[in-house]
């Protein structure tokens, strides 16, 4: 048979699908372009078109543990046992069971599964790389980028409908996307060493460990890991990196549009308790002994679960279930031992440098699904919900009352419109938390922190065409997709943008942000002048708004400087 050898990256081995690839040990063959040795076993990948006429290796589908089926649903994830022959890894396998209340056309349908611990991986093949030195290679090992999908917790997975690893592969990076386990299978708690909560978590954590002992078989460099996040992605990514837990297994994180203190969920085990109690019993679950109601739960079939869930999802207005402080319980991975607020202000993580980033309009995405949910409504019969969760559940009932009435005089007037909802929930659950870790972080010295607002018109709106909107600014999801190259309302092989538009320019700009931060550990590896980082007094930022670099970082606008000292006041006022 005939093979010839396009191109070796690290320990990748490359190969031209002339012939085929022969299974080990077996007789059959196999066609595969690109094939890489893990230490579970042999994985056949495919070569894919990028950008600017680059190609790349993806590996789609990879099991990175056991899956977790049966007794093992709630348990930490258990090491893969080695497959003898080659694993096809050519497409996306199933995504996790879910309700997806917020990406609409911006996904593909997909199959569901439990068995959906699963890893993507996208290698650049035919570039000028960057990199250190490997010690036994003449080839230098690239940065990777193990990206943590958003979802609030409930929905979503790594694949390249919302993930498409285009754009960021064709700048010499690494991208890893991956499933994990959402809503009731990776937040559920009950406190318990069977049912601990973070479950979530801790499959991140294995994925991490996972691309330590395998970056070298696909090309990259185990020791310049950069891990970033979108929306509740985010989040995880900013409690990684203040568990203990997580220690040695990334450089560098990149927050956008989602951070680990008071936003649009709480860490409280008193929200946990509360949610669990409501999901038990929408699924007929009355026991009290926490043994017992795991028994029940494994045995459960999925189509009961995910009913029990789909009425509390709506009931809880899409974050139902999040992450939580957790207890300490022998033979458990313990991800967050105290509030993720005391966890910034004693200094956790400040050693790792860090992006932040929101848009400039956040909750306009959710526009749809807030009138649906009769917002107007919601906030007449319990006003509590203009705060921010953190606070709801920290203060007694009365006194949240009287929190969010100051909340209510400030964003609405008298008047409860959606209209007005938008800037309130926007500020509330986004822009004011990432201004305050910014803020935390430059105060706490440390590694800098660097803060962006996203404010770009584009011509061609990925977000609002994927969701059917229209709205001025920019939304929730939207810088995202000048990172990410949105697969479900693209064409296949095709550029995304037209060469030199706007739109065009903008998508180079965010990506070039990314791989700057994985190279150098800033978004502007040439010029600081250009981007400084967070100062604690001016707490400035950048501005994107064009498609082309500028220094255009400013300190807060005055009404800017207003919201947040208003929000300031609500969280002391509240005792936080």
């Amino acid at each position: 048979m005939a093979v010839i050898y396009l191109y070796c990256i690290g320990f990748v081995a490359c190969f031209y699908g002339v012939g085929s690839v022969l299974l080990p040990n077996d007789d059959k063959k196999l066609p595969c372009d690109v094939r890489a040795q893990l230490d579970s076993g042999w994985v056949c990948g495919s070569i894919r078109p990028a950008e600017e006429g680059v190609q790349y290796a993806s590996f789609r589908g990879i099991p990175y543990a056991q899956q977790p089926l049966g007794a093992l649903r709630f348990k930490e994830l258990q090491n893969l046992s080695p497959w003898k022959d080659v694993l096809l890894a050519t497409e996306e396998g199933p995504i996790c069971p879910q309700y997806d209340e917020l990406y609409g056309r911006l996904v593909n349908s997909a199959e569901m599964s439990e068995s959906c611990i699963l890893a993507n991986v996208h290698v650049p093949l035919n570039i000028s790389s960057f990199g250190s030195k490997s010690e036994s290679q003449d080839q230098p090992k690239l940065p990777i980028l193990v990206f943590i999908h958003g979802g609030a917790f409930q929905a979503g997975s790594g694949n390249s409908d919302v993930h498409g690893p285009e754009y960021l592969v064709s700048k010499g990076a690494i991208v890893i996307t991956f499933n994990y386990r959402l809503n009731v299978f990776g937040y559920l708690s009950l406190n318990s060493t069977k049912i601990p909560g973070n479950n979530g978590l801790r499959d991140a954590i294995t994925l991490l460990k996972w691309v330590q002992r395998n970056a070298l078989a696909f090309g990259g460099d185990p020791d310049n890991v950069t891990l970033g996040g979108h929306s509740s992605g985010a989040v995880n990514t900013h409690l990684l990196s203040l568990s203990e837990a997580s220690k040695g297994l990334f450089k560098r994180v990149i927050l956008m549009s989602g951070v680990a203190n008071a936003g649009f969920y709480t860490a409280s085990p008193i929200y946990a308790e509360t949610v669990a109690q409501m999901f038990l019993g929408l699924v007929g679950i009355n026991s009290t002994d926490a043994d017992e109601i795991h028994d029940q739960l494994i045995q459960m079939p999925l189509e009961k679960i995910m009913e029990g869930y789909r009425v509390m999802q709506f009931q809880t207005a899409v974050v139902a279930f999040a992450a939580v402080v957790e207890s300490k319980f022998d033979g458990v991975t313990q991800i967050l031992d105290d509030d993720p607020t005391n966890l910034i202000k004693q200094g956790r993580g400040k050693d790792l440098p860090m992006i932040i980033g929101s848009t400039s309009n956040e909750c306009e995405t959710f526009k749809r699904k807030i009138t649906y949910l009769n917002m107007v409504k919601l906030i007449e019969q319990n006003p509590a919900i203009v705060l921010a969760p953190q606070i709801t559940y920290t203060v007694a009932p009365t006194r949240a009352t009287e929190l969010s009435q100051t909340v209510l005089d400030r964003y609405f007037q008298g008047n409860v419109t959606i209209e007005k909802y938008i800037p309130c929930c926007s500020d509330t659950f986004f822009v004011y938390p990432a201004i305050k870790v910014a803020e935390w972080r430059a105060s706490l010295g440390g590694a800098p922190a660097y803060r962006y607002e996203f404010n770009f018109d584009s011509t061609f709106n990925v977000a609002k065409a994927g969701l059917m909107l229209n709205y001025e600014g920019s939304g929730h999801i939207e810088d995202l997709t000048f990172a990410f190259r949105s697969n479900s309302l693209m064409r296949p092989n095709e550029k995304s943008f037209p060469p030199r538009t706007r739109d065009d320019l903008m998508k180079n700009w965010m990506t070039s942000i990314v791989v700057n931060f994985m190279r150098c550990s800033k978004p502007v590896c040439d010029d600081e002048a250009t981007w400084p980082a967070t100062d604690a007094q001016q707490l400035n930022y950048q501005q994107i708004s064009e498609p082309v670099f500028t220094n255009n970082n400013v300190p807060l606008t005055e009404a800017q400087r207003n919201m947040f000292d208003f929000h300031n006041q609500v969280f002391q006022s509240a005792g936080i």
